[in-house]
């Protein structure tokens, strides 16, 4: 299997975690003396604050990775696979995805944190904002005690007819009467976009700052990001 075949099978966004790994192990590390000292020459060369970043990075990077395929099982078969009457495996699949979503956005967040990224605040709040983190917190979170902007506080419940293979009409109904609905993966397209743009600036610069020379390994890493954003652009 080649390189572009294996890269085909993968999602973008596993892609960029391959890319972030990549900085994790090329970074060069010379002329220490022990583990402690090994620890604050990476930390150094990989420009992080402080000695234990570098596992703050892989926990991202697995975290990212581990939610990717929640969401890429959804992208694929829905919340149903085997068995269209099964509502039990939809509600654990949607309560899932939600979650995972939620998860992989604050992963995303201590990546900008570590790489220094701006602005942190403003890209929180542009996430905070999409839909599917909405719908997570009134579905996957503060289902019974939803705390809204204006400080008043609500519940919701989901119409279960709605919860089908695709949640393509997904309603919820608050404890005041007003329905809500939702088109579930659209709204997680419109995440991974936004997250793909994060990590399209998080490489890039990443590729600029630690490795400003030229050599095999930053040729193996860079082949990856000119992919991925040529597999971006034959979509559009």
């Amino acid at each position: 299997m080649t390189d572009e075949e294996y890269l085909d099978q993968i999602s973008k966004i596993e892609i960029y975690c391959e890319i972030l790994l990549g900085f994790l192990r090329y970074t060069r590390v010379r002329n220490y003396e022990d583990e402690n000292s090994y620890k604050e020459i990476l930390n150094r060369n990989l420009k992080f604050k402080n000695n234990d970043d570098h596992l703050r990075l892989r926990s991202c990077i697995d975290l990212i990775e581990d939610t990717q395929l929640a969401i890429n099982e959804v992208y694929e078969n829905g919340l149903s696979e085997y068995n269209d009457n099964n509502y039990g495996e939809r509600y654990l699949k949607l309560y899932g995805v939600l979650n995972a979503v939620y998860q992989q956005k604050q992963a995303t967040m201590e990546l900008i944190e570590l790489f220094k990224t701006p602005p942190k605040k403003i890209t929180n709040k542009e996430l905070n904002s999409l839909k599917i983190i909405d719908l997570r917190n009134k579905v996957g979170a503060h289902t019974s005690n939803h705390l809204s902007e204006n400080e008043k506080v609500d519940a919701f419940r989901l119409t279960r007819t709605t919860v089908t293979k695709w949640a393509d009409n997904l309603t919820i109904v608050s404890s005041y009467d007003e329905l809500e609905e939702f088109d579930l993966v659209p709204l997680m397209r419109e995440f991974t976009i936004k997250i793909e743009l994060i990590l399209d600036n998080i490489c890039n610069k990443g590729l600029k700052s630690l490795f400003p020379n030229n050599s095999e390994l930053k040729d193996w890493m860079v082949f990856r990001l000119e992919y991925v954003r040529d597999k971006k652009t034959a979509e559009q």
